[in-house]
């Protein structure tokens, strides 16, 4: 589902950090991320994901590090790093590659799951009744009327992103 959201979401510029300044550079591409659904008109409600490497550095702003004082309190409670300016900030291990920040509304992208052919018998080698089903699943980046391109015959252009979700790599310093 990850790669699905990175596929279709805005690319914005990638951040680029000095070796001095990291905390504070994730910390205002989150703010920029903001301005971005903000002129977009997303509602409230809205997440950031972000990779290890950048909760490690995220931690470290005053802003996140004491998010009671911003926002609400949360650091690292459940995957949630803190809740500020907005934002629901996560963290997963599973960010797709080239892609370091994800940000935008749980509206823009749905996932459905559901077992089917369920069929149940008896082992041959255990003395045990067994189950056994196909699992289906799909994702999938939920297009708007006043948001996303539509081609000439009313359908949407999903090979464009949407403006419903955001995201960012990070140039990484090397030194």
């Amino acid at each position: 589902m990850g790669s699905i959201i990175a596929t279709g979401a805005t690319a914005l510029p990638a951040v680029v950090p000095t070796a001095g300044n990291i905390p504070q550079s994730l910390y205002s591409a989150i703010l920029d991320m903001m301005l971005a659904l903000d002129d977009n008109d997303i509602p409230a409600g809205r997440y950031v994901v972000v990779s290890p490497k950048v909760k490690r550095y995220l931690i470290e702003h005053p802003a996140v590090a004491n998010a009671a004082a911003y926002g609400e309190g949360g650091v690292t409670a459940n995957g949630v790093v803190a809740r500020l300016a907005g934002f629901t900030i996560l963290t997963t291990t599973a960010m797709p590659a080239g892609v370091d920040i994800v940000g935008g509304h749980s509206e823009f992208a749905t996932y459905a799951s559901q077992f089917t052919g369920f069929r149940e018998g008896q082992s041959e080698k255990y003395r045990a009744d067994y189950i056994d089903t196909l699992h289906l699943y799909g994702g999938k980046i939920v297009r708007y009327p006043e948001l996303d391109t539509k081609k000439s015959d009313s359908t949407f252009d999903e090979s464009k992103p949407t403006k419903g979700i955001v995201k960012a790599a990070v140039t990484w310093p090397t030194s």
